[in-house]
C-alpha cells in the first residue's frame, strides 16, 4: 500500500489529447497514396501479467479500437490481470534519482496500489508508449518523475492528484452519513531516511469516509471500474490501508477486484467486508465523464 501502510518522459501525448489535435488539425494535400501501416499481429490471449512489452502494446491498440467505452476497458484489462502475483512495494524512480532505483513498472506482480495504477494506465493508452505516459500521469504529482512527486499518501496526494482523472464521491454516495478522516500528514519525517524534502510543512488534512454500517446502503449505487478505498485505524486515526477496483457480475452483484497476497483476485465486495472485521469504513472515486478528463499533465506541455 502508500505510506500508510508501508512505509520518460517519452514522446507520447495522451490518446484523448492526441484525438482531440487530430480533430482540428489541417489535413494537408497528397500527391499520392500513402503505404499502408504494417499489418498488426493478433493480439495475445494470455493473462496480462504473462505479456512481453510488445504483447501489451498489441493488446492495447486492439482493445482501445474495438471498445470506446473507458470503464469497460479498465474492466476487462483488470480482469485480465486475475492471478497476478502480489509483491509489496515492488516499484521506485527506475534509477532516475538514487532514493528508490526499483522499476518504473512491473507486469509480472503487483500489490494494491500499482494495479490499479496499471490497470487505468493501460485502459487509457493505445500503445505501450502511451501507457507509459499515462503511468506517469497517475503515479506522480503532475507527472513529474521524482521520490518527492510520487503519491505516497493515499488521502492527501493519490486522491488530490488524481483529481483529473476521478471524482471523489464519497459524499454524494451518503451524503449526511460520511464521517471526518483527519489525519496530520508529516512528509518530511516521511522523507527522513533519504535526507530530502524537510522544509515540507506538515498538513492537517480533512477529508470524509463511509463508516462501515452505512456501506451496505451504498452498494447499489456503485459502477463499474469504481476506485474503491478501504478505511482502517479507529475512528480517530483513519487511514486507507488498501484499493482496488468496483466490478460488476454478470448478475450485478457488486465486487471487489484487487491485488492482495497471494494474487490479484475478484471477491464479493460484500464476502470482503465480512472476513475483514477491522475495516471501519470505504471511500470511492468515480472516472470522470470524457470529456472533463484532462489528458496532459503541466509535464508534457
Amino acid at each position: 500500500m502508500l505510506a500508510n501502510a508501508r512505509s520518460s518522459k517519452t514522446g507520447s501525448i495522451p490518446r484523448i489529447l492526441a484525438l482531440t489535435l487530430l480533430l482540428f488539425s489541417p489535413i494537408g494535400c497528397r500527391n499520392s497514396p500513402t503505404a499502408s501501416p504494417p499489418k498488426r499481429p493478433p493480439p495475445s490471449t494470455q493473462p496480462i501479467y504473462k505479456l512481453t512489452e510488445s504483447q501489451l502494446d498489441v493488446v492495447l491498440a486492439d482493445l482501445a479500437e474495438r471498445q470506446p467505452d473507458l470503464a469497460a476497458r479498465v474492466v476487462a484489462l483488470a480482469r485480465r490481470t486475475i492471478g497476478q502475483p502480489y509483491r509489496l512495494g515492488l516499484l521506485g524512480e527506475g534509477g532516475i534519482e538514487p532514493y528508490d532505483p526499483d522499476p518504473l513498472y512491473c507486469l509480472s506482480a503487483s500489490d494494491c496500489v500499482t494495479f490499479v495504477e496499471q490497470t487505468y494506465a493501460m485502459a487509457l493508452a493505445s500503445d505501450w508508449p502511451e501507457f507509459l505516459t499515462v503511468l506517469k500521469r497517475i503515479r506522480y504529482r503532475d507527472g513529474k518523475i521524482g521520490m518527492l512527486t510520487r503519491n505516497h499518501f493515499t488521502e492527501s496526494d493519490w486522491n488530490i492528484n488524481n483529481a483529473w482523472l476521478f471524482d471523489d464521491i464519497t459524499k454524494s454516495l451518503a451524503s449526511g452519513k460520511t464521517v471526518p478522516l483527519k489525519q496530520r500528514v508529516d512528509r518530511a519525517a516521511f522523507f527522513k531516511k533519504f535526507a530530502i524534502g524537510q522544509d515540507i510543512p506538515a498538513q492537517n488534512f480533512v477529508g470524509d469516509f463511509i463508516p462501515r454500517k452505512h456501506l451496505q446502503s451504498v452498494l447499489p449505487a456503485l459502477h463499474d471500474a469504481d476506485v474503491a478505498e478501504i478505511v482502517r485505524g479507529t475512528p480517530a486515526a483513519p487511514y486507507v490501508s488498501h484499493m482496488g477496483l468496483i466490478v460488476l457480475s454478470a448478475t450485478g452483484k457488486v465486487m471487489f477486484l484487487h491485488s492482495g497476497d497471494p494474487a490479484v483476485r475478484e471477491v464479493p465486495l460484500a464476502d470482503y467486508l465480512a472476513t475483514h472485521k477491522n475495516v471501519i469504513g470505504m471511500k470511492f472515486l468515480r472516472l470522470r465523464p470524457l470529456g472533463r478528463i484532462v489528458a496532459s499533465s503541466p509535464a508534457d506541455r
